[in-house]
């Protein structure tokens, strides 16, 4: 089952958060695009400081109305699909990194001794604040590190989120 491709028989709500993943999913193959073919980029970066600021809002708004709000709208009359909410949960996560790895790569990290860091150090980074694991090689230049400090919040959340989703799924009524 294909759960996020719109639906005749799903809510206008439904549906709605199914575009928006499904447009996520495509902001994510374009930032993942990049940073694996890097060279196919002629002036330096696809990305401007406009964009990277408009995606890493985009992936909180997708997580916060997306995967965050499902859980507290559980009534009699609506019961959320564990499967759906958890998989949203992994398309904001992904979306997230990518995202937020973005804007530390236009905003600048710190690496050891002189060492250039590529895209993919800056997703590595991206992924370890989100984890809050914070192994130290590599740090926010001054210009983001309330990014990185939200960024870790919100990683936060999604752990959250997924643990919740899993115990929902375990706890609900056949």
């Amino acid at each position: 089952m294909f759960f996020w491709w719109p639906k005749k028989s799903s809510t206008p709500a439904s549906n709605l958060r199914r575009y928006w993943t499904l447009a996520s999913l495509v902001i994510i193959a374009g930032l993942l695009a990049e940073c694996i073919w890097p060279q196919f980029v002629v002036d330096g970066p696809l990305w401007t400081w406009g964009i990277a600021i408009v995606l890493a809002i985009w992936s909180v708004g997708y997580f916060l109305l997306v995967v965050l709000t499902i859980p507290f709208l559980t009534s009699q009359k609506f019961r959320p699909d564990p499967v759906r909410l958890f998989s949203d949960g992994l398309v904001s996560l992904a979306l997230s990194i990518f995202a937020f790895g973005l804007v530390y790569r236009l905003g600048g990290l710190v690496g050891v001794g002189d060492e250039v860091l590529g895209a993919w150090d800056h997703i590595y980074f991206a992924t370890v604040t989100f984890s809050t694991l914070g192994y130290g090689d590599i740090q926010p230049s001054t210009d983001v590190r309330l990014v990185a400090a939200i960024h870790a919040i919100i990683g936060n959340l999604h752990l959250g989120i997924v643990i919740g989703a899993a115990f929902f799924a375990a706890t609900q009524d056949g």
